[in-house]
């Protein structure tokens, strides 16, 4: 527990939308529901009001622009940073090849600096992976600095059968001894995830079951040899990903920060670096290149705004204080989605933690400035690289791969239903005395990305393709607004249909696409054909990254 107060409170992050109450059930139909009503308002719209799809077109189609627009310009200028970041890192780890370790102290742990240093403990979730894929992938972690003190997690999948034990055994004999322990994991078939109000379900097959066992294992061992627990850092990456030999050195100095200033926000931290799909460009299919420039915008763009007071959940490969993530319990075994769970776990377990503080500081009688979460995202500006979707059966067996993934991430959307019912059970649970604005807010950007993530796209695109339709069907014309874009005025008439994007639509697509191409541009431009570049004129050393 992060907090020494007496005072207890109902576990309100721990809320599960498998539950039996009514509660959970409500908040199982919600993402449904909303499109729902989404589609009622635009059909009556149709049938009854042109001016309600309008202002329904115009509110989603403003959103969703503000949304894409300024994450990707949060994308184009954050690109400059990480060429700076890129640029600076390469004196922290000038020797790829021979990188340096620190040397051990008594708990296990390593001194540099005169600094206790930080020990990393890298869980690679895995299943039916590629060995040779995981053994580039242990490779780029060995080029490190200070990675013969790091351990290295294989976590495996029980139903892969004798093939995972001899594809871990492997692995282990070829880079054991690169690091200071290298772990293997077997995740059992056949877990139930226990829910607070007694029920239980099977876990599901999934990266999110799998971290929960292979973290809660590595957590014994880590305790069995004695390590400083506070001054361990997990991190958690897909098994096609590549991080930078300077991630762990960058996201080192900031804990060290962050440990010597006021305060211990170095033990409610979650860190993220911007993430692009691009490792295998040319074989991926069109799908695949598709959503990766998407996902592309979305993630570096997202990452990029957090130092400008933007808002951004953690994304597939990401760190958190391994005592965090114990206490949090930040994975459930019957979750898809683990990467937003986890920061939407994390955060709320923060807002308790606050508010049982709060409280406890009330009834001493001291001044408290009430709930204010503790969790912050901070960013690491060295970005991971890493592979679409591609099937070795070929090329249209990829579209298949492509399409199965995309019902995977689709089904992210049971984290605003879960959101929503942790929500509802945080205000029934804590007392009206420790609320204010800042955690009103706060609370309703976190809650509300969800939403925005899975609902507002959906929802603005059948907005928007029923306003064509319509203006197709009524002889290329909406009532109230012109055909014509010399006929635009400034009357509040014009003004919504410009919005709704029924008689000019160069703000509404050209502009956000136009944006996601220069984004895109800048993204591979500096963190794969510039170092490319580089390698090759000789002014940086190779590696694997």
């Amino acid at each position: 527990m992060h907090t020494g107060s007496e005072v207890t409170m109902h576990p309100f992050h721990h809320a599960n939308i498998h539950e039996r109450r009514w509660a959970a059930t409500f908040a199982r139909m919600l993402p449904l529901g909303s499109l729902l009503l989404i589609c009622a308002i635009v059909a009556f719209g149709v049938f009854r009001s042109a001016t309600t799809l309008l202002v329904i077109s115009a509110i989603l189609n403003v959103g969703m622009w503000l949304w894409v627009c300024s994450t990707a310009m949060f994308g184009v200028l954050g690109a400059s940073t990480v060429r700076e970041t890129l640029d600076a890192s390469q004196s922290a780890c000038p020797n790829v090849d021979n990188p340096p370790a620190a040397s051990s102290d008594e708990q296990g742990g390593a001194v540099e600096d005169g600094r206790p240093s930080v020990r990393h403990i890298i869980v690679f979730p895995n299943y039916k992976e590629d060995e040779d894929m995981l053994a580039e992938t242990c490779a780029s972690i060995r080029e490190a600095k200070g990675s013969k003190d790091f351990w290295v997690v294989l976590a495996m999948e029980e139903s892969e059968g004798a093939e995972a034990h001899a594809k871990a055994e492997r692995l282990k004999e070829k880079f054991g001894d690169s690091f200071a322990k290298m772990l293997a994991t077997f995740h059992p078939t056949n877990l139930e995830e226990k829910h607070l109000d007694g029920s239980s379900d099977l876990e599901v097959p999934g990266k999110a079951s799998n971290l929960k066992w292979a973290v809660k294992e590595a957590h014994k061992t880590a305790i069995a040899e004695n390590l400083d627990m506070e001054m361990v850092v997990l991190t958690v990456a897909d098994a096609d990903c590549l991080f930078h030999p300077g991630y762990y050195v960058k996201l080192e100095d900031d804990f060290h920060m962050m440990r010597g200033a006021p305060g211990e926000q170095h033990k409610w931290t979650m860190w993220q670096a911007p993430q692009l799909p691009y490792r295998n460009y040319y074989p991926s299919p069109v799908p695949a290149r598709a959503w990766g420039y998407i996902s592309s915008l979305y993630e570096f763009g997202g990452v990029c705004s957090i130092n400008a007071g933007g808002h951004h959940m953690v994304f597939s490969a990401y760190s958190v204080p391994m005592q965090l993530a114990v206490d949090a319990q930040l994975w459930d075994g019957d979750v898809i989605a683990e990467d937003h769970h986890a920061y939407l776990k994390c955060f709320l377990y923060s807002a308790r933690a606050s508010a049982m503080e709060a409280v406890a500081k009330m009834q001493a009688g001291e001044p408290t400035p009430g709930c204010r979460p503790k969790l912050r995202v901070r960013p690491v500006m060295l970005p991971v690289k890493s592979t679409s979707v591609v099937s070795p059966d070929g090329y249209w067996d990829s579209w298949v791969a492509r399409w199965h993934q995309a019902t995977r991430h689709c089904q992210g959307v049971a984290e605003l239903s879960y959101s929503a019912l942790a929500t509802y059970d945080l205000l029934c649970t804590l007392p009206l005395s420790v609320y204010n604005l800042h955690f009103l807010s706060h609370l309703f950007k976190v809650v509300f990305r969800p939403f925005l993530i899975h609902i507002l796209p959906v929802g603005q695109s059948i907005a928007l393709g029923v306003l064509t339709l319509y203006w197709l069907l009524h002889q290329r014309s909406v009532p109230m607004c012109p055909d014509r874009i010399w006929m635009a005025s400034s009357d509040g008439e014009t003004l919504l249909c410009g919005l709704a994007g029924a008689w000019v639509l160069t703000w509404p697509v050209v502009i956000p696409f136009t944006l996601l191409a220069l984004c895109n541009y800048r993204f591979i431009s500096v963190t794969f054909t510039e170092p490319a570049t580089h390698l090759l004129t000789g002014k940086k050393p190779a590696s694997i990254w």
